[in-house]
């Protein structure tokens, strides 16, 4: 098989099925083994009486027949002698008789194939002496060194007994012979009601189990049905509680195999709960602590900016303090656009919900790009978006943030010359695609999956020319799943693309 191709897993059964599917096999097993055994034990036990019944018709026409008797009396007339019996005589290798009795009672010549057949399978040797008990010297011969054998013939199939004897100083040898066909019926009527009864069973045990099975797994489906519902849970992040979410008390008594795992399952929602419970603790007084001390900083921050503004203009500075002050200013614009971050990511976290109105995606989009090609002259602009407006229910604050927080990262992440690309576009089944495409390095794939974490950069790969915060596209996810959308990203060397979807607002 060549490198690369696995062949598919084969599909799972569910347990019911397995169940039963195990239960009929074993059970099919079980029946045939049993109904073998039942028809090779009756067709031995009928084989043996048939056996017993042509000793018996031997005996008979022995009797019949005895040197004493008539000479003319024939084996077949002999009484008691039952309906198919064959009888066959030969004196000195010369046939005297040769007939069968028919169904019609009547006594039917046998063919000469059928008196060949007996011929070639050996019935007119004679060989081992044999005292049968009938007052004459006899001796029971067969095709098989004396014993009863079965023979073909044109009449059916025969179980034949050959008899050697004396007769009036005449080496005579009789062969007796009865059907078979009633073994044959018998067990061909047993062998059909055998494959009945069981396939009524098999169909009997599958629907029996089936019910069965079903309403003992029923608890098992509620706990599965538990367990489903607490995985759909958007457990990554915000409150949530799992107490409503368990188990039914009576499916979580141990004891049986259902309660066993239904209790496991509960307890492990307990302490699952316990922790969630604990996270949001810890998040609410992290978020509280991150929006009080920004806020708390906003006015320092301000009056640090206000008293450089006041040195620049009113005290004489040399280059060294001008240059000082100056970094002493940028210093200040970079924490304040921090702390403004934080405040923003602060609101959305504590899930206050957007001012929400008409607004236009493509003139948002063509606004942040006038003003990310202030802000990055070296770099090369370019938009496409319809000519028309492109409307979504949206905070236009928010959203022209999360615009600008893209076109400023393709910017400050992609060297000097780098063409830049900002799209607007929208899709037949509703949607509102914003885009920013770069030809920039790239991101490694390995990083993508953090790439919306906050405070995550990655400098080092991304040519980075500016201070970053790293909050930037955390704050663009925040933004967008606030307003019902999502962001992703695709990225390899000298493509980048950001693509924002937002449900497009049909008035």
């Amino acid at each position: 098989m060549a490198a690369g191709h696995r062949t598919a897993p084969a599909p799972r059964r569910r347990l019911a099925t397995r169940l039963i599917a195990g239960v009929l096999t074993i059970l099919a097993v079980v029946l045939l083994v049993l109904g073998a055994t039942i028809v090779e034990l009756t067709r031995q036990d009928l084989a043996e009486r048939l056996d017993g019944s042509l000793r018996q018709a031997t005996g008979r026409a022995i009797t019949f027949t005895r040197p004493d008797g008539p000479q003319d009396r024939d084996p077949l007339d002999a009484p008691g002698q039952p309906v198919g019996v064959l009888v066959v005589a030969a004196q000195e290798g010369e046939l005297s008789a040769a007939s069968y009795r028919a169904e019609s009672g009547e006594a039917e010549p046998l063919p000469e194939a059928d008196v060949e057949a007996l011929r070639t399978a050996g019935a007119f040797e004679a060989e081992t002496p044999d005292e049968r008990g009938f007052g004459d010297r006899a001796r029971s011969v067969g095709t098989e060194q004396g014993r009863l054998t079965t023979v073909e013939l044109s009449v059916g199939e025969y179980r034949v007994e050959s008899v050697a004897r004396t007769r009036r100083g005449t080496e005579q040898v009789l062969v007796v012979g009865l059907p078979t066909a009633s073994v044959d019926e018998t067990v061909g009527e047993l062998v059909a009601t055998m494959a009945g009864g069981s396939v009524l069973a098999l169909l009997t045990t599958a629907v029996a189990g089936t019910v069965v099975v079903r309403r003992s797994l029923r608890p098992l489906e509620q706990v599965s049905a538990a367990a489903a519902r607490v995985a759909r849970l958007p457990l990554a992040s915000g409150e949530v509680s799992l107490a409503d979410q368990q188990v039914p008390r009576g499916l979580a008594e141990p004891g049986t195999e259902v309660g066993e795992v239904g209790h496991a399952l509960n307890s492990l929602l307990d302490n699952v709960d316990s922790a969630l419970a604990a996270r949001q603790r810890s998040e609410t007084r992290l978020r509280r602590f991150v929006a009080d001390a920004s806020h708390e900083l906003r006015t320092p921050l301000a009056a640090v900016r206000g008293y450089t503004d006041m040195l620049r203009l009113t005290e004489p500075l040399t280059d060294n303090g001008r240059a000082s002050l100056t970094r002493v200013e940028q210093q200040t614009l970079r924490m304040t656009a921090l702390v403004e971050d934080l405040l923003l990511l602060a609101r959305l976290d504590e899930g206050r919900p957007p001012q929400l109105r008409e607004t236009d995606l493509a003139e948002l989009m063509a606004e942040a790009l006038t003003d990310a090609s202030a802000a990055g002259p070296d770099h090369r602009w370019f938009l496409d978006v319809p000519s028309g407006p492109v409307p979504v229910r949206a905070d236009a604050a928010q959203l022209g943030q999360v615009l600008a927080n893209l076109l400023s990262n393709a910017r400050k992440h992609t060297p000097a010359g780098t063409a830049v690309t900002a799209t607007v576009s929208t899709t037949d089944d509703g949607w509102a695609r914003a885009g920013v495409l770069d030809e920039g390095p790239g991101i490694p794939a390995a990083f993508q999956d953090q790439l919306f974490e906050r405070f995550s950069r990655l400098d080092n790969s991304r040519t980075s020319r500016e201070g970053s915060t790293g909050l930037g596209l955390s704050i663009v996810r925040s933004v967008v799943t606030a307003h019902g959308g999502d962001v992703t990203v695709d990225s390899r060397p000298g493509r980048t693309l950001f693509t924002v979807r937002l449900p497009l607002h049909i008035a």
